[in-house]
């Protein structure tokens, strides 16, 4: 079975660093784990912002502070907590968000109620140093306080790297109580969620990502977090790539040798301009609990 997941059409855009993050309100820690407002920025949807006020949190707000006037055109919400599917119902998630920008003015944005990313888009570019962010709304979950995985900003310009704007893979692991296995999380820039193929008569070897780009581009290396790289402990349970072809638009094609490390490797190659790229799988090593070879994130670099 073929996978294919779409990502929020933002083709020339790069994320905006966070110098700092502040809340009107936070949650008491629970289960040994804290809310603060940090959680925001952290890359990792395992992590959550909670409020802590009386009733639905409604008027409760996080601000980002880019520290220097950023241009900005979307912003991207992970709404409730991502921790597992018990938390996402647990938490209410935000429907309506009015964000204001640091000269007064204010847009109101809509979300939908699903465990997937809410792109919410401005009407045009803002150049803010800040965006506070209001909850006005939302959807009612299990548990008296709203919370928020991830925050994401992007900007106007085609610095960083090369933003993947679709996924396809060759299959993908069925979803569970932890989440997705998607194609779109080896491309997502979170780093604790994963691609895991799904082909019960495979170590992975034959397996396919192709990742489309957001506009045609050079490419010279790929970034790429092999396995389960989040947990030390998960990293040796699953599968992990050991070579693999890589195929570019251009007809060229490059080979990648990984280290069975559960750490960022910068694989780079002849440069190849291309508007999208084929991962095959032609190695793999055995987990010591799951048969499914996996990927946490992969970055393209120009």
């Amino acid at each position: 079975m073929i996978t294919v997941l779409l990502l929020a059409p933002l083709a020339f855009s790069a994320p905006v660093k966070v110098a700092t993050w502040t809340a009107s309100t936070t949650s008491a820690p629970n289960d040994a784990r804290s809310f603060e407002a940090s959680n925001l920025g952290d890359g990792k949807q395992s992590t959550a912002w909670a409020e802590g006020e009386v009733g639905a949190g409604l008027g409760s707000w996080v601000l980002a502070d880019f520290g220097a006037p950023k241009t900005i055109t979307a912003i991207t919400v992970w709404g409730s907590s991502w921790y597992n599917t018990e938390y996402f119902s647990h938490y209410s998630r935000p429907k309506t968000v009015v964000a204001e920008y640091a000269d007064g003015t204010t847009e109101e944005f809509t979300a939908a109620d699903a465990q997937a990313p809410q792109v919410l888009k401005l009407k045009s570019p803002k150049n803010t140093q800040t965006v506070k962010m209001r909850i006005k709304g939302i959807y009612e979950g299990k548990g008296p306080d709203t919370a928020i995985s991830e925050v994401r900003f992007s900007d106007n310009t085609n610095d960083g790297p090369v933003p993947v704007v679709a996924t396809v893979a060759s299959s993908s692991a069925v979803a569970d109580t932890d989440g997705t296995y998607d194609a779109n999380n080896a491309a997502d820039g979170i780093a604790d969620s994963m691609w895991c193929e799904g082909n019960p008569k495979s170590d992975g070897t034959g397996e396919w990502l192709e990742l489309t780009l957001g506009r045609r581009s050079t490419v010279s290396a790929l970034k790429i977090r092999a396995g389960a790289a989040f947990s030390p402990e998960l990293f040796k349970a699953v599968n992990r790539p050991v070579s693999a072809t890589v195929s570019f638009g251009d007809g060229g094609q490059e080979t990648l040798t990984f280290k069975d490390l559960p750490f960022e490797q910068n694989l780079s190659f002849a440069a190849h301009t291309t508007d999208k790229l084929k991962i095959q799988f032609t190695g793999a090593k055995k987990g010591e609990k799951y048969d499914d070879l996996c990927v946490s994130e992969i970055t393209v670099v120009p």
